[in-house]
């Protein structure tokens, strides 16, 4: 339904055969998405506290910060959370970090938050040993991307930090250490581009809505 749309708009086919020269009939569902993606490439969100910690700005953190920082280590959150991105290294694009959630079953979060109704990677490969597993997800911009989890059943970072922590490590975090790391967190919020919305083509009288 989408490329039938498209095909319609003149202007979408001339940009199309720009972007796409050597396609007879560029207008096609691997172009679409192809263009899609290289716009999201776009969206990257630099320049976070952190980073400019990282650069030698050493005031661009905060103290209680700086211990989240060191008590995300000493716990063992980075055994998942790593990389540039926080969420694993080592992976090619379009590959992901596994890993299963929850790592400790049988805490009081798994049924208050109905974390095991649904199994993960195994609804897709069919594959016993990907039940549970679910792709490790940064921590960029975490604090401003709230509900969490698979099912958004998690309202604030504070109990996300809760559960992730006794889930995973089975740990009982104390009320001053997950402040610490949510503080941490609130650290890898990166400068949002800035965008101007381009004059879209169009179809003069006449309309692509399909008929009922």
């Amino acid at each position: 339904l989408v490329i039938k749309r498209v095909q319609q708009i003149n202007g979408y086919i001339a940009s199309f055969k720009k972007a796409f020269p050597k396609d007879k009939n560029p207008v096609t569902t691997e172009n679409l998405v192809r263009a899609i993606a290289s716009y999201e490439r776009t969206l990257i969100t630099p320049n976070a506290p952190l980073d400019k910690y990282l650069r030698g700005d050493k005031k661009a953190l905060t103290a209680q910060q700086i211990r989240g920082m060191k008590l995300v280590e000493e716990i063992g959150c980075t055994s998942c959370h790593s990389g540039e991105n926080f969420a694993g290294e080592g992976f090619k694009m379009g590959e992901g970090n596994y890993q299963p959630f929850p790592q400790i079953p049988g805490s009081k979060f798994d049924k208050m938050y109905n974390i095991t109704a649904d199994l993960g990677r195994f609804e897709v490969t069919k594959k016993v040993e990907d039940k549970n597993h679910w792709r490790v997800p940064t921590w960029r911009n975490i604090a401003i991307t709230a509900p969490y989890f698979h099912n958004g059943q998690v309202k604030t970072l504070d109990e996300a930090v809760r559960v992730m922590a006794k889930t995973q490590l089975d740990m009982d975090l104390k009320d001053g250490q997950v402040s610490d790391i949510v503080a941490f967190m609130n650290a890898l919020t990166g400068e949002f581009p800035k965008q101007t919305m381009p004059i879209l083509p169009f179809t003069p009288n006449f309309s692509i809505t399909p008929d009922p």
